[in-house]
């Protein structure tokens, strides 16, 4: 039997990013993934915000697996009956091909010391020094710890997993023959669920399918019109795919030296449009944790702590905005898909408009918001920094761009104005006011 101090199961971009960066922070790692061609791929939308981890990995994606999204983006939902466009000035999204994505960032594991192994792990046992994971033919790996990164299939953390049985949600993908000139990128709300459909590189379009009940893909089509008229006498290439794209959490995302990243930990409702980046990103931050528990061994209730509730606050949030997006479709509120997934209207009272904030204006800290000791990430490690946290928000924060949101705080609360705390403050001036600002309007600070 081998060994190695990590071993992560699960080759998809949640795997493959969190392999990366341990071998980055020097450990030895094992990669199990099941091979990319017993995989059933789709295209799939990625926001720009998914360059900053690329970058941070070293990894630039060949035009075989990327074309920029195209610039005109229809929305068909609730008020907006036409088109939008992406936003001036901003990186446009990406459309990639989740096959030959994958398999970038798992070449981009390999090329950093991970080892791979073409063999997805079908058990796993704890031993004296870690686990101990089975693939193949009576293989077995040892490891000082796990990550769990085999998605929906969850081989460790589907025992923790609760499923959403209220957005039961079944995703049906077909490609479609268009050839298109200027081609756009579609979402339109149907009565029984909504539709995603985009261009792809080949002269296709991918055509998905959200749906609760029995509808057929072909009648989810033909309740969209605007979707219709673009796939409407134009030939179906290859078979139609389901998805059980049901949303769910699990109740923890650490265990005895193992970790929960990606789908393994959680899924989200496929509208938030995150996915992939938010399984990128949890590895990332996993890695750290995972770090910090076997270097740090004082530290690890606190990592432990930071990633739980982080993922989890990430799920709440989600969900959350995802509801009012859903009541925003006012023309099928009543339909069952709608009903259930719309949530409670509390959430949508309207805030009571802010005063702009002015130069001269004396601040003091906002209801229940307090300054307290909770764990970061830290350079590579997770510590213990002190934070600012208010009882209407989930998350604590910490930075404003460069500037220590807890220090501006404190100054802002001890001085006679607002310009009077940013001339305080250890940063430029107007970095430190635009801080400041932020903090008003979000009521961290009052007048």
């Amino acid at each position: 039997m081998t060994f190695c101090d990590i071993a992560v199961i699960g080759g998809g971009p949640a795997g493959a990013c969190c392999a990366s960066k341990l071998a980055d922070l020097g450990f030895s790692v094992t990669l199990f993934d099941k091979g990319g061609g017993k995989r059933h791929h789709i295209a799939e939308s990625l926001p720009s915000s998914i360059r900053v981890i690329l970058n941070s990995l070293d990894i630039e994606l060949p035009p075989s697996a990327v074309v920029t999204r195209p610039p005109q983006h229809l929305v068909y939902w609730g008020s907006m009956q036409g088109g939008s466009s992406e936003g001036m000035g901003r990186e446009p999204s990406l459309l990639v091909w989740r096959g030959i994505f994958d398999e970038i960032l798992r070449v981009g594991a390999v090329s950093k010391g991970v080892r791979l192994i073409d063999s997805m792990a079908y058990r796993v046992a704890q031993s004296p020094s870690g686990y101990e994971v089975f693939f193949g033919e009576e293989f077995k790996l040892g490891c000082r710890f796990l990550v769990d990164a085999s998605g929906r299939t969850a081989i460790v953390a589907r025992k923790y997993r609760l499923r959403e049985s209220r957005f039961q949600t079944l995703a049906l993908t077909a490609h479609f023959r268009t050839d298109e000139t200027n081609p756009p990128t579609v979402v339109e709300a149907i009565p029984d669920g909504w539709i995603w459909s985009a261009p792809l590189a080949n002269g296709l379009r991918d055509v998905t399918v959200m749906l609760e009940g029995e509808a057929s893909h072909q009648e989810a089509i033909d309740a969209a019109p605007n979707v219709c008229d673009l796939v409407k006498e134009t030939p179906r290439v290859g078979s139609i795919r389901a998805i059980d794209a049901t949303p769910y959490v699990s109740s923890k995302f650490c265990d005895d030296n193992v970790i929960f990243v990606g789908d393994s930990g959680s899924f989200l409702d496929p509208l938030s449009a995150h996915g992939v980046h938010k399984a990128m990103d949890a590895g990332m931050v996993a890695a750290v944790v995972v770090r910090t528990v076997l270097e740090r061994p004082a530290m690890e209730r606190d990592a432990v702590e930071f990633f739980s509730q982080r993922e989890s606050n990430i799920y709440k949030v989600t969900k959350e905005r995802l509801s009012r997006l859903y009541r925003s479709e006012t023309r099928f509120a009543a339909r069952s898909f709608w009903k259930q997934r719309s949530g409670s209207k509390v959430l949508d009272e309207p805030m009571i408009p802010r005063l702009p904030l002015r130069s001269d204006m004396k601040l003091r800290s906002g209801p229940g918001v307090e300054l307290v000791e909770a764990p970061v990430l830290e350079e590579e490690f997770i510590e213990r920094r002190i934070v600012l946290m208010s009882p209407e928000r989930e998350r604590a924060v910490r930075y404003f761009g460069e500037v220590s949101l807890p220090e501006v705080f404190s100054h802002a609360t001890r001085s006679e104005t607002a310009a009077i705390a940013a001339r305080s403050a250890p940063y430029p001036f107007d970095k430190a006011y635009k801080a400041i600002d932020w903090l008003y309007n979000s009521g961290y600070l009052i007048e």
